[in-house]
C-alpha cells in the first residue's frame, strides 16, 4: 500500500519534482528514462529538460518534428546544435560529429556550428554547407582563427561583399582571395552580359529575320541562326527563349509555306504538262490517222484513247485542271469518240449506201474519211449514168458502185454485206438489171472469197491462240480488256460477212473471249461501284455547300472560314474520283453553281476589306514628316497601325501586295524616326569627344606649374566644359568631371597663397647683391629654412637651432600665424645685402612653400 510513496522521483505527479528529478539522471546510463519523459511527459517544462539531455540524434530528430510545443522543439533544436557543434562534455566524438555536419542539411544547425564550434574541422565543414552571406562575411572578417576565416571568404559568392572584405580583411590571405574572387566574379558577370547581348542581338535577328521576305537564301539563313541559338539558349532568360521560339515558329511557318508552294507548283506543271501531252497525243493521233486507220485499226485507236484518258484522268488527281481545261479536253474526247463510233458504224453498214452517205455528211471535213465513206461521197458527187440502155435511171446504182469499188479493193467483208443486200432485193422483186450486174460480178467474188479463206483462216487460228493465251493471263483487268478489245477489233477486220465460213472460228473465239474477259467484270463491277460512291459523295458535298450557302449569314460571317472552305471544297470534290462523267454532269454543274456563289460573296466582302485598307494606306501616306517633332507622326502611324491590325479578313493573294505597299508607307515613318535617332546619337558622339578634349585639356593645366597665365587657362577651361557638359551624361564621365573640377578648383582657390609666394619671391631676387656674408644675412637664411622645414647646412645648424629657441616662439604666439607672413615680415626688416649662397638658399626654402604645385 506504500508502494506509490516509494515510486522514483522522476514518476512523481508533481511536474516539478520530475523538473528537478531530470536533472540528477545521467544521460548515458539512463537514456530510456529520459526518452520516455521527453516523448510522452504531460509538462512542457519536463519534456524540454529531457531533450536537452538526450544525446540520440534520431530522437531528437523525432521530438524536433513531431512535438506540438515550440519550447520542446526549440530544445531539441538547441540539443542537436549543441551536441554537433562539440560545445557539451557528452558530446559526440570528433569523427562522428564532422561525419554528421556533413550530411546535415539544417541552415541554422551550420550557423551555429561555425559560430560556436570550439572544433576548427567542424568549423570549416560547417562553412563549406553554409549559405548565409552575412553570416560567411562576419567570419570571413572576425572569425577565430585564420582557417576559418579563409574557408569563409573562399564561400563568399556576393561581389559587394567581396570588395568589403578585400579592404576590410585583416589577413593578406583572405584579401587575396576576396580580390581574386571579385575579379573571377566580375570577369564572369562580364562575360554573362557580353553573352546576354549576344543572345538580345541573337533574339532581334530571329525577329528580323521573321519579318523578312522569304526568298532562296531565307532557309540557309534561318539555318545559321538555329545554330548559333543552339549554342546560346542555355543562357538566355525565359522571356527571351520565347520571343526566339516565336519568331523561329514564325520563320518555319513562312518557309514551309513557301516549300508548300513551290511543291504544289512543280506538282502543277507536272499535272499540267501531263495533260497536254495527253492532248497532243490524242490530236497527233487525230492529225496522222488516214481512211484506212479509222476501217482497220479501230481497236488500236479506242485503246489509245482509253489510256489517254486514265493519262489524264491521273495528272488531274494529282493537281485539278481548269474549268477550260477540262472541257476543251472533253471535248477533244468526245470529237474522237464520235469518230470512232461513225467508223464503227460505217464498217457495220458498208453495204447500206444511204446511210454510208449520211454517215459521210456526219464525218468531220479536216479529218481523213475511212474508203468507204469517202467513195460514197465521190459517186454521189458524179453525174449519174445509164445503166439500162431504155435510158430509164437505175434505182440500185448506188450499189453497184460501192459492190463494184469494194471487189476492186479487195475488201471481201463489206463486199459480202453489200452482195447478200442485193440478193435480198432480187429475192424481193424485179430487179433484173441488178442481178445481171451481180453476175457479171460474181466471177471476182468468187475470187476474193478462195483469197481470203487462204489468207485469213491463218490469222483467225492465231487470234484464238492469242485468246486462248489471254485466259490465263496475270494482267490487270484494264490492260486485259484492252488486250481483248483489240483482238476482237483485228477479228472484225477478218470476217468476210459469210456467217458458214467463220462460225466455227468464230464460236471458238468466242468461247475464249468469256473466259478471258470474266477477271474483268468484277473489276468493272466494282470500279462501277467505286464510280456511283463517289458520285453519292459528290452530291453530298453540293448539298452541304449549298446547305451552308444557305444558312451563312452573309452580314456576320466569318469570311476567313469562307475562304478556306472554297479553297477546301474543289479538293474534297477531286478527291472523290473516278466518276462517269455522263452521270456526274448535273453534280458538276451543282457544284460550279455553289463555288460560283461563294467566289461571288467573297469577291463583295473584298472588295469592301481592300477599300478600308487602302484608306489606311492613304492616311499613312498624309503623315507629315516635315516637323522637327517626329512624337505626334509616330503616334499616328501606331494608330494606323492598330487600326489595319483590326481590318477585315481579306484572301492573302489580296492581302499581300497591299500589306507590303502599307508596309513600305509604315517604314517611311519609323526610318525617319530611326534618322532622328541616328542624327542625336552623332550629336552626343561629336558631344563626348568634345568633353574628352576639354577633360584632356583641364588635366594638362593641372599638371602644368601654377601661374596668373595657369589660373587663366584653368578659368577658360572650366568655363568651356562646363558649356559642354551641359545635359546628362554617362556615370564614368560624370565621375572624372567632377574630379577634375573639383581638383581645378582647389587650385584655383589657392590662387591668393601662389601671389603672395611669388611676392617673397620677387622680394628675395630683389635683394642688394654682396660678396661678403655678415650675420643677419645667415639668420635671414636659417630663419626661412626653419619655417620652411627643410635642412639647413652643417655649419648652420647651431645658429637654426638658436633662431627657433629665441625668435620662433615669439612669432608663433602672435595672432593669426602664418609661414609665409612670417617671411614676409622678416624681409621687410631686413635692409642690408645678400650673397649668391644665401639667396639661393631663401629661393630654396621657398621653393616648398609654392601652393598649387604640391
Amino acid at each position: 500500500m506504500f508502494g506509490r510513496f516509494l515510486k522514483p522521483r522522476w514518476q512523481h505527479t508533481n511536474p516539478d519534482i520530475r523538473l528537478k528529478a531530470i536533472e540528477h539522471l545521467c544521460a548515458s546510463e539512463e537514456a530510456d528514462i529520459l526518452a520516455k519523459l521527453a516523448r510522452g511527459d504531460a509538462s512542457t517544462l519536463v519534456r524540454a529538460a529531457a531533450t536537452g539531455k538526450l544525446t540520440d540524434f534520431n530522437l531528437l530528430d523525432e521530438i524536433f518534428n513531431q512535438d506540438s510545443a515550440p519550447t520542446v522543439r526549440e530544445a531539441a533544436s538547441m540539443r542537436i546544435m549543441a551536441l554537433l557543434a562539440g560545445t557539451t562534455a557528452d558530446a559526440p566524438p570528433h569523427d562522428t560529429r564532422l561525419r554528421l555536419v556533413r550530411l546535415t542539411g539544417n541552415a541554422e544547425v551550420l550557423a551555429h556550428i561555425a559560430t560556436h564550434s570550439p572544433d576548427e574541422a567542424c568549423q570549416q565543414a560547417a562553412i563549406e554547407r553554409l549559405d548565409n552571406a552575412p553570416l560567411l562575411y562576419t567570419l570571413a572578417l572576425e572569425g577565430p582563427s585564420e582557417p576559418v576565416r579563409v574557408a569563409a571568404a573562399q564561400q563568399i559568392r556576393s561581389l559587394s561583399d567581396l570588395k568589403r572584405l578585400a579592404r576590410e580583411g585583416r589577413d593578406k590571405r583572405v584579401v587575396r582571395i576576396a580580390r581574386d574572387a571579385a575579379k573571377a566574379l566580375q570577369d564572369q558577370q562580364q562575360q554573362q552580359d557580353a553573352e546576354s547581348a549576344r543572345v538580345i542581338q541573337l533574339a532581334d535577328r530571329f525577329e528580323q529575320h521573321a519579318r523578312r521576305r522569304v526568298d532562296a537564301l531565307y532557309g540557309p539563313r534561318l539555318e545559321q541562326l538555329e545554330q548559333q541559338w543552339q549554342a546560346s539558349a542555355s543562357v538566355a532568360s525565359p522571356e527571351l527563349a520565347t520571343r526566339v521560339n516565336e519568331a523561329l515558329n514564325r520563320c518555319r511557318a513562312q518557309l514551309n509555306e513557301l516549300q508548300e508552294e513551290h511543291r504544289r507548283k512543280a506538282l502543277e506543271e507536272t499535272a499540267a504538262m501531263e495533260r497536254n501531252a495527253a492532248c497532243k497525243a490524242l490530236y497527233q493521233l487525230l492529225g496522222e490517222a488516214c481512211g484506212e486507220t479509222w476501217e482497220n485499226q479501230l481497236g488500236e485507236m479506242r485503246s489509245a484513247l482509253a489510256t489517254q484518258q486514265r493519262r489524264w484522268e491521273g495528272a488531274s488527281l494529282q493537281a485539278q485542271a481548269s474549268a477550260d481545261e477540262q472541257d476543251a479536253f472533253e471535248n477533244l474526247t468526245a470529237a474522237f469518240q464520235a469518230m470512232l463510233d461513225l467508223a464503227s458504224a460505217a464498217s457495220e453498214n458498208s453495204e447500206d449506201p444511204e446511210k454510208l452517205q449520211a454517215l459521210a455528211l456526219q464525218w468531220p471535213a479536216e479529218y481523213a474519211r475511212p474508203p468507204s465513206l469517202e467513195a460514197i461521197l465521190k459517186a454521189t458527187s458524179q453525174k449519174p449514168e445509164k445503166i439500162i440502155k431504155s435510158g430509164k435511171p437505175n434505182p440500185h446504182r448506188g450499189l453497184l458502185i460501192a459492190l463494184k469499188r469494194e471487189l476492186d479493193k479487195g475488201n471481201l467483208r463489206h463486199a459480202n454485206r453489200l452482195w447478200h443486200k442485193a440478193e435480198a432485193i432480187i429475192a424481193e422483186g424485179d430487179a433484173q438489171p441488178l442481178k445481171r450486174e451481180l453476175e457479171k460480178l460474181s466471177d471476182r467474188r468468187a475470187e476474193l472469197q478462195d483469197w481470203h479463206r487462204f489468207a485469213a483462216e491463218p490469222k483467225k487460228l492465231e487470234l484464238c491462240e492469242k485468246m486462248d493465251q489471254l485466259k490465263d493471263s496475270t494482267m490487270d483487268a484494264p490492260q486485259l480488256a484492252s488486250a481483248i478489245q483489240a483482238l476482237h477489233e483485228e477479228w472484225r477486220s477478218l470476217m468476210s460477212s459469210d456467217q458458214d465460213e467463220d462460225q466455227a472460228l468464230w464460236d471458238r473465239f468466242k468461247a475464249a473471249t468469256d473466259i478471258a474477259y470474266e477477271p474483268c467484270k468484277a473489276h468493272f463491277a466494282e470500279q462501277d461501284a467505286q464510280r456511283k460512291a463517289n458520285l453519292a459523295k459528290r452530291i453530298e458535298l453540293c448539298r452541304q455547300l449549298e446547305g451552308f450557302i444557305e444558312n451563312q449569314d452573309w452580314s456576320k460571317a466569318d469570311w476567313e472560314g469562307v475562304w478556306q472552305i472554297r479553297q477546301q471544297a474543289p479538293k474534297d470534290w477531286q478527291r472523290h474520283h473516278p466518276v462517269r462523267f455522263t452521270d456526274a454532269r448535273d453534280a458538276q454543274k451543282r457544284f460550279s453553281a455553289a463555288l460560283s456563289t461563294l467566289d461571288e460573296q467573297i469577291t463583295e466582302h473584298s472588295k469592301l476589306a481592300e477599300q478600308e485598307r487602302e484608306q489606311l494606306i492613304r492616311q499613312a501616306e498624309q503623315i507629315s514628316l516635315d516637323g522637327d517633332d517626329l512624337r505626334n507622326a509616330i503616334a499616328q502611324a501606331q494608330e494606323i497601325q492598330k487600326k489595319w491590325r483590326n481590318t477585315p479578313w481579306l484572301p492573302p493573294s489580296r492581302h499581300r501586295p497591299l500589306q507590303k505597299q502599307f508596309r513600305k508607307v509604315i517604314d517611311q515613318v519609323f526610318k525617319a524616326r530611326d534618322q532622328q535617332k541616328d542624327a542625336y546619337k552623332a550629336e552626343q558622339a561629336q558631344k563626348q569627344v568634345q568633353i574628352a578634349a576639354q577633360l584632356s585639356a583641364l588635366e594638362e593645366a593641372l599638371d602644368a606649374d601654377f601661374s596668373e597665365s595657369n589660373a587663366a587657362t584653368l578659368r577658360e577651361t572650366l568655363q568651356a566644359l562646363d558649356e559642354a557638359t551641359d545635359g546628362r551624361l554617362p556615370t564614368s564621365v560624370n565621375r572624372q568631371v567632377q574630379q577634375l573640377r573639383r581638383r581645378a578648383q582647389e587650385r584655383l582657390a589657392r590662387l591668393g597663397d601662389w601671389q603672395r609666394w611669388h611676392q617673397l619671391q620677387e622680394q628675395v631676387e630683389a635683394l642688394t647683391p654682396s660678396d661678403s656674408t655678415d650675420e643677419s644675412a645667415l639668420m635671414l637664411a636659417v630663419a626661412f629654412e626653419a619655417l620652411a622645414g627643410v635642412p639647413s647646412p652643417e655649419p648652420e645648424r647651431q645658429r637654426r637651432l638658436a633662431w627657433q629657441l629665441e625668435a620662433l616662439p615669439s612669432a608663433m604666439k602672435q595672432k593669426g600665424f602664418a609661414v609665409m607672413d612670417e617671411m614676409a615680415r622678416l624681409l621687410n626688416t631686413y635692409d642690408g645685402a645678400i650673397t649668391v649662397t644665401e639667396r639661393q638658399r631663401l629661393l630654396n626654402a621657398l621653393a616648398v612653400l609654392e601652393p598649387g604645385n604640391a
